[in-house]
């Protein structure tokens, strides 16, 4: 009997909320058979999904052995994160420019939630617990940041960005991309964009974009070579 309408997940928003958040590593096979049953689809739906995953970059199309994650490289990453910089600077000028009171409340909502589960990370003996939640807490932050910018095509791309940012993130940076400074950088980000400080604002975005970090966060630039 085919599962009922409530159970099935859509399997490509399924399979990409998995990469984004580090359930499968840099180059793993994707296992249909598997997925198939959890998502409640068919080998058909599912086959789709990959396809339409591998058109948008995040898996690649192995002949005669179906599919995989993409290889995940520092040039690739470095790329991504100086587009979603790019991206992110300009929605954040245009945001702080026409948000309005909604849109202060909905950005210090989104900033305590994920502030909320950074402190729990903080605390936890395994922080991966919760890379899952926090993926999305951050997601969240971000996309409302920039929600005022009164612009769809500019959110659709930095979503598609955000989303490859956030896969290599997972795979290239110790911590999935968490440490303790992670927090203050999300929260000088806030604040700098409550009081609609449009330089510190840019300076808070670069601070968190531009770098990567390694357990301690030893500093290593993510914009292009030679710039």
């Amino acid at each position: 009997m085919p599962p009922s309408p409530k159970s099935v997940k859509d399997p490509c928003d399924a399979v990409r909320d998995g990469l984004i958040w580090g359930r499968w590593k840099s180059g793993e096979r994707l296992k249909p058979q598997h997925l198939k049953e959890e998502l409640g689809c068919t080998s058909a739906a599912l086959r789709e999904a990959f396809l339409r995953l591998a058109g948008e970059g995040f898996v690649a199309v192995v002949k005669h052995r179906g599919f995989r994650v993409v290889e995940h490289s520092e040039e690739t990453f470095r790329q991504v994160a100086h587009l979603r910089l790019v991206l992110e600077t300009e929605g954040v000028e245009l945001a702080l420019k026409y948000g309005d009171f909604d849109w202060e409340m909905a950005l210090n909502a989104a900033n305590y939630n994920l502030e909320y589960i950074e402190n729990r990370m903080a605390e936890a003996d395994d922080a991966s617990l919760f890379v899952k939640r926090w993926s999305r807490q951050d997601w969240h932050f971000h996309s409302t940041l920039m929600s005022a910018c009164w612009s769809d095509t500019l959110m659709q791309v930095y979503r598609s960005v955000y989303d490859t940012f956030r896969m290599y993130a997972v795979s290239q940076i110790s911590g999935f991309g968490f440490s303790e400074v992670t927090r203050e950088e999300h929260r000088a980000i806030c604040d700098a964009a409550i009081v609609r400080d449009l330089p510190a604002c840019h300076v808070a975005v670069r601070t968190h974009l531009v770098h990567y970090e390694n357990n301690n966060r030893q500093l290593k630039r993510l914009a292009p070579k030679g710039a």
